[in-house]
C-alpha cells in the first residue's frame, strides 16, 4: 500500500514537472512579446521592432531566451537618482532578493504565529460577537490594498509625519540612517561596495549588521523594518486568518464531527483528529495565490517605503525604461511562484487521498 501510494506520488510530481519547461517558454515568450511591442531605444537590442522580419524576430528571441536562461543579464547604469541600482544585473538581484527575503522572513513568520490560532478561534467560536467584529475586521484587512495599509501605518506611526505625535517614532523611508554609522563619509566595507548597498554575507541588513557587532546601526535597521514587516504581516495574517475560520466553520459542523461528538468523543480529541487535519488542506490550495499576493504586497509596500529591495529594483527599472531587467526580475518572480507552486502541489496531492484516488 505505502508502495502504491509513493508510485502515485512520484507520477503526480513527474507530470507537475513536466509542465515546467513549456510554462516557463511561454512566459518569456509573453515577455518578448510585449517589450517588443513597446520598443523602447534602451532595449532594442533585446527587443527588436515587429517591422523586422519573421527571422530576424524568431533569432532575437532565441537570443533571447538563451541569454534569460544563462544569466547573461548585462549591466545597469545607476538611475538619474537612485545610484545604489547600478552594477551587473545579476549581482543587483540577487542582493535586492535577499533585502526584501528579509522582511519577507519576519513578516510570514509573524504572521503563521497569530493567523492560525486566531483562524481557529475565530472558526471555533463563530456565535459570539467578539468572533463576528474580528472576521470583519479581517475581512477589511484582506480587501484593503498594501499600499493603503502603508501609508496609514505611515500617517499613525511614522516619524515626521505628523508634528507632535507620540507614537511616530518609526522611520519612513530606507533600510537605515547614515548617522547610524560611525562615519557618515565612509561606510563599512561589508556594507556598501562602489555606492551599491552590498551587506555581506548574507545580504540581510538586520542579520549582517548583528554578524559584524554592529548593534547601533542593528537596531536602526530594526526600526526601519518595523513598518515595512507590519504592512505585510496585517495583509497575510488578514487573509490566513480568514481562510483557517471558514475552513474550520465548515468542517466544525459536518456529519463526522457530530457522530464523534454523539459517541462521546472530547471536543479536544475531535479538532486533533478530524477538524484540523482537513481544515488545513483548503489553507494549502490556497497556498499559491498566497504567495502571489504576497509579491503584489512587497512590490507596493517596498515603494511607498522606499525600501531598498526587489520590488523596488523592478519599479526603477520600469520607471526608467530599462525593459530587459525589467523582464528578468518578472521572469525570475514567475519561476519562483511556479516552483513554489509545485512542492504545495506535490504536498497536498501526498496529504489529501481524495486527490490521490481521483488521479
Amino acid at each position: 500500500m505505502v508502495t502504491i501510494v509513493v508510485m502515485n506520488i512520484s507520477m503526480y510530481f513527474l507530470k507537475r514537472l513536466a509542465s515546467i519547461p513549456p510554462t516557463i517558454l511561454a512566459i518569456l515568450y509573453f515577455l518578448f512579446v510585449l517589450f517588443s511591442a513597446i520598443g523602447n531605444p534602451n532595449s532594442n537590442s533585446y527587443f527588436p521592432s515587429f517591422s523586422d522580419s519573421i527571422f530576424s524576430y524568431l533569432g532575437a528571441f532565441g537570443k533571447f531566451v538563451w541569454n534569460v536562461l544563462t544569466g547573461n543579464w548585462g549591466y545597469l547604469v545607476a538611475f538619474p537618482k537612485e545610484q545604489t541600482f547600478s552594477g551587473p544585473v545579476s549581482v543587483l538581484i540577487s542582493i535586492y532578493f535577499f533585502s526584501t527575503l528579509e522582511v519577507v522572513i519576519f513578516a510570514a513568520t509573524i504572521s503563521l504565529i497569530v493567523s492560525f490560532p486566531l483562524g481557529r478561534y475565530l472558526g471555533t467560536h463563530h456565535t459570539y460577537r467578539f468572533a463576528k467584529i474580528s472576521r470583519s475586521i479581517t475581512l477589511l484587512g484582506y480587501l484593503t490594498p498594501a499600499y493603503v495599509t502603508a501609508l496609514v501605518l505611515q500617517i499613525l506611526f511614522g516619524k515626521g509625519v505628523i508634528r507632535g505625535n507620540p507614537l511616530a517614532i518609526f522611520p519612513i523611508t530606507g533600510a537605515f540612517d547614515a548617522t547610524s554609522l560611525p562615519s557618515e563619509i565612509t561606510k563599512p566595507s561589508w556594507l556598501e561596495s562602489n555606492g551599491i548597498l552590498i551587506s555581506s554575507p548574507t545580504h540581510m541588513l538586520l542579520i549582517d549588521s548583528l554578524l559584524h557587532g554592529d548593534y547601533t546601526l542593528a537596531f536602526n535597521v530594526f526600526m526601519h523594518l518595523v513598518l515595512p514587516v507590519a504592512t505585510l504581516v496585517i495583509s497575510i495574517t488578514a487573509i490566513v486568518t480568514f481562510l483557517v475560520s471558514s475552513a474550520y466553520t465548515d468542517h466544525i459542523g459536518t456529519e463526522y464531527v457530530k457522530s464523534a461528538r454523539s459517541r462521546g468523543v472530547p471536543e479536544r480529541q475531535i479538532e486533533i483528529r478530524h477538524v484540523r487535519p482537513n481544515a488545513v488542506l483548503p489553507v494549502m490550495a490556497s497556498a499559491t495565490i498566497m504567495v502571489a499576493f504576497l509579491l503584489s504586497n512587497v512590490i507596493m509596500m517596498e515603494n511607498v517605503f522606499d525600501y531598498p529591495g526587489i520590488g523596488l529594483f523592478l519599479a526603477n527599472t520600469i520607471s526608467y525604461d530599462q525593459y530587459y531587467p525589467t523582464a528578468v526580475v518578472i521572469f525570475l518572480l514567475g519561476v519562483m511562484v511556479m516552483l513554489i507552486s509545485l512542492t504545495i502541489d506535490v504536498i497536498y496531492f501526498a496529504k489529501n487521498p481524495l486527490i490521490r484516488r481521483e488521479g
